[in-house]
């Protein structure tokens, strides 16, 4: 089995990338692949922990886009490690629309009577700049102050939309994030499709629109999808010819019910997966009726 979708501290997880090393060669699992929002500054670092513990990985990370009326985050998948630097630049404007957008949510609070000290959001537990910052980390802060009971409290009352804090952010046009995950020699599939509230025709001619873009790929295997949601999103990248990606989405202690490899449970990521990305091989029937399998 594989997981091609994790967190470290270098975004919104847990855990630094060996430590997260540590944990995932406790799971037996192939290959692994760390997807830190907008950020690869974990990358190196977590593929030398691989070698160490002799499991494969590559580069990769989860990407902000702007969709217009969908919510949705792409994963570049398999970076040449020549080109990391390519995308720290291209990160660099979504780490300081976070920082902006973060500084908005403490205001927004404040007016609330929820005043947060802004070195528990913006610094770790050793009192290091983070990395970069969101939701997760203000919502820590929350908790520790004793403003909310628990996390979902943090994203469904205060932060998620709709919710009074709610900050939108500017990010970068899709299709200018598919060209430059495509220029660098990664491949780009759509993460978790169920957070695009969208199913049955309306999400497959989403599929196929993003296809037309350059979308590799859709994320089919995820620890929010339960069977029928994954036969459904299997059918659809079968009759569009997209391949399959997959992961548990693992963070640490802001999703404690999804564990690494196994999502909440039952998730189970095939390893033909990795073989199709890793070797840009043309999908099959063959490739569809293993990854049916695992459902």
């Amino acid at each position: 089995m594989i997981d091609l979708h994790m967190h470290s501290l270098f975004s919104d997880g847990m855990y630094s990338p060996e430590d997260l090393m540590s944990k995932i060669a406790e799971k037996s699992l192939k290959a692994v692949a760390l997807t830190d929002h907008d950020s690869v500054l974990g990358c190196e670092r977590f593929a030398l922990a691989g070698q160490k513990h002799k499991v494969m990985t590559i580069h990769a990370s989860e990407m902000s886009v702007n969709y217009p009326k969908v919510s949705m985050e792409i994963v570049a998948l398999d970076i040449p490690e020549k080109n990391l630097p390519s995308f720290i630049e291209f990160q660099k404007n979504m780490k300081d629309e976070r920082i902006r957008v973060t500084e908005e949510r403490l205001k927004l609070l404040a007016d609330l009577g929820i005043r947060l000290n802004r070195d528990e959001v913006f610094l770790d537990s050793n009192g290091v700049p983070r990395n970069q910052v969101g939701k997760p980390h203000v919502v820590q802060a929350m908790l520790k102050g004793g403003h909310i009971n628990n996390w979902d409290d943090g994203f469904t009352k205060y932060l998620n939309k709709g919710a009074p804090a709610y900050v939108p952010k500017n990010e970068p046009l899709f299709s200018d994030v598919i060209s430059f995950v495509l220029d660098n020699g990664a491949v780009p599939v759509l993460a978790h499709p169920i957070h695009t509230k969208k199913t049955g025709k309306e999400l497959f001619e989403l599929f196929k629109e993003l296809k037309s873009c350059g979308l590799a790929g859709v994320e089919v295997f995820h620890s929010d999808h339960n069977s029928e949601l994954k036969k459904e999103y299997l059918e659809m990248i079968k009759e569009l010819k997209l391949i399959s990606s997959g992961g548990s989405d693992y963070h640490g202690g802001a999703h404690p019910d999804v564990e690494i490899g196994c999502g909440k449970g039952n998730l189970k990521v095939p390893d033909v997966i990795f073989e199709v990305i890793k070797t840009r091989e043309k999908t099959s029937e063959g490739y569809y009726s293993d990854l049916a399998k695992y459902i």
